[in-house]
């Protein structure tokens, strides 16, 4: 007979990326034995003879609790009169967008958390009907985020068709506040969204962190409507039909958002706001069928007309705008119940200082280490670059505009003392064609191009419409050293006349993802199923027989932050170990 094993983890997110591997001994089958710890990595370990582990929920989730507001400054941006919404960039640390309802040119501005302007972006191609909302999510590219700008107001109930605009969030940098800049957005894209019955006026867009979904929440006396396009929607054709999929008792909807975890919604109106708790099983049209919990707003007389709402980086707290004032404060709203996502450690920030080389050498691999003297090299701070008229420092391409070099080398060092074993690192990189980026001579990430490149390899294809954002990358923290790490990348140009270069990158210390293996069982033929649990959409599957020597055996989808796994048959040794990763 085979015994079942049972086993509780907990769900806070400092003890889950702690776990310790659990084996059952293939010999009895029903003693379990502590093995190793692999920091930053939730895994089971199972006997061959295991039929079945499973996960156990042992977690009360606290109701989310919020400070009354407080003021962080005052917005007086020029042409910014009437903010309609509000989002916060998931890339760029203390920025915040927003735009101005009808009447207006198609634009949207971009401000620090003081309230002071950083920007002004055209939305080149685009109208302005009326813009109500905007959010900010996965996109076609999957280590990019996207602006999704909603032109989707219709007091008149005359619009049976509405505008949503997906940009690629570009780099702002808050040094921007001292001379306010004005630029067109890149990549942007136009979606037309037809409603299934008839007219709405509609002044909520939300969307799915987690799915990449899309949700307009209509405005209307006593009840909200939910109409949604899917990503695949979204990424398969520019005019969509959406889908009712269903209602909620809320009067005069005018803005939202949800959380960067996926797991909170917000919706407000002029007077009061509620916030909306999913669970990992739910959709979101599932979770606003729940009870909500009442959170602040300002409200009138301090906050005519308040019809923004949106949350921090972090989704710890929510900012609050008015669409009545040109001059008017920026509230915030800080939780003051337990809140399980930790700050990022940034050990490198946009815009820092590096050194370079923009002569055409070929360099080899030395030049990536830490013992490298590159004392010889220029200095300067990103963005770096040439062609654009964004760059901070403009590095050379050589004497002829048609035969520009193709490769130039950056690199700069910073110190990390006591690494945090729960926590992973997060590479941002800005690039424009292609970039090799190494970490203490250790390739991380390889863009646009492939193999081992040198200075006389082209990138693979431009990067046009791409080129100011952010790629994220997940990097194991384990290439990391006590004391002095160094980073060093090469950006290289698709072709010699190429107009433009440009280069950034970020690094952070973020806590890993939670990551779940729910339950293991074997199926008749002798292959595995995993059933696993994780915010992150797409998930590696490894295995090993030693906890030394893992090979990947797969990959899992998850939807709604679950996903199952079929595997092939494990080796026939005593026991067999799994573990996910984050790709």
């Amino acid at each position: 007979m085979i015994s079942h094993k049972s086993i509780s983890v907990s769900r806070s997110i400092s003890h889950l990326h702690r776990a310790q591997f659990l084996a059952v001994d293939g010999g009895s089958g029903n003693r379990l034995r502590q093995g190793e710890r692999h920091p930053g990595l939730v895994a089971l370990v199972v006997g061959l003879l295991a039929c079945l582990i499973s996960y156990t929920d042992t977690t009360v989730v606290a109701q989310p609790l919020f400070s009354n507001a407080a003021s962080l400054g005052s917005v007086a941006v020029p042409g910014l009169n009437q903010a309609s919404g509000v989002v916060a960039s998931r890339n760029n640390d203390g920025v915040l967008w927003t735009h101005n309802d009808a009447g207006d040119s198609p634009r949207i501005f971009a401000i620090d958390l003081q309230g002071r302007h950083l920007g002004t972006y055209q939305l080149p191609g685009a109208k302005h009907v009326d813009y109500e909302d905007l959010a900010i999510g996965p996109g076609p590219v999957p280590n990019a985020q996207y602006l999704f700008v909603g032109d989707i107001g219709d007091n008149k109930s005359n619009r049976p068709s509405i505008q949503v605009y997906r940009i690629p969030e570009p780099a702002v940098y808050l040094r921007q506040s001292l001379n306010p800049v004005s630029r067109s957005f890149k990549g942007l894209e136009s979606i037309t969204l037809n409603y299934p019955d008839g007219a709405h006026n509609a002044e909520t867009l939300l969307v799915d962190p987690l799915t990449g979904d899309l949700f307009v929440v209509t405005k209307q006396p006593g009840l909200a409507g939910i109409y949604q396009a899917t990503k695949i929607q979204l990424e398969s054709g520019s005019s969509i039909i959406l889908s009712h999929v269903g209602q909620i008792p809320f009067n005069v909807a005018s803005g939202g958002d949800i959380s960067p975890t996926g797991r909170e919604i917000v919706i407000r109106q002029e007077d009061f706001a509620r916030l909306w708790t999913r669970t990992n099983q739910q959709s979101i049209p599932d979770a606003l069928l729940s009870t909500p919990t009442i959170i602040p707003v300002v409200g009138r007389p301090a906050e005519p007309n308040g019809e923004a709402i949106g949350f921090d980086r972090l989704g710890s707290g929510y900012f609050t705008l008015s669409d009545s004032a040109s001059t008017q404060p920026l509230y915030y709203f800080s939780r003051v119940s337990p809140f399980e996502v930790r700050v990022p450690q940034t050990l490198l920030s946009a815009g820092a200082r590096w050194s370079y080389l923009d002569d055409g050498s070929n360099l080899g691999s030395a030049w990536r280490t830490n013992g490298f003297d590159d004392g010889g090299w220029q200095s300067g701070e990103g963005q770096f670059g040439f062609g654009d008229g964004d760059e901070q420092t403009v590095v050379s391409y050589g004497a002829s505009a048609s035969a520009k070099h193709l490769t130039t080398y950056f690199r700069t060092t910073f110190i990390t003392t006591n690494i945090p074993e729960s926590f992973q690192l997060q590479l941002s990189l800005l690039f424009s064609d292609g970039a090799a980026v190494y970490l203490n001579g250790t390739s991380i990430a390889l863009a646009n191009l492939s193999g081992s490149p040198t200075s006389l390899t082209p990138a693979t294809g431009p990067q046009d419409g791409l080129e100011d954002t952010w790629l994220r990358y997940a990097v194991n923290a384990a290439l990391l050293v006590q004391g002095t790490n160094t980073l060093a990348v090469e950006v290289h140009l698709s072709d010699p006349s190429r107009p433009h270069l440009s280069f950034d990158a970020q690094l952070s210390l973020i806590e890993t993802q939670p990551m779940k293996i729910k339950s293991l069982h074997r199926l008749t033929d002798g292959r595995l199923e995993l059933n696993v649990q994780s915010d992150i959409p797409e998930l590696d599957v490894e295995a090993s027989t030693n906890l030394r020597t893992w090979f990947l055996i797969g990959h899992v989808s998850l939807v709604n932050g679950t996903g199952v796994f079929s595997g092939p048959k494990p080796s026939d040794t005593a026991e067999s170990f799994f573990r996910l990763r984050a790709p």
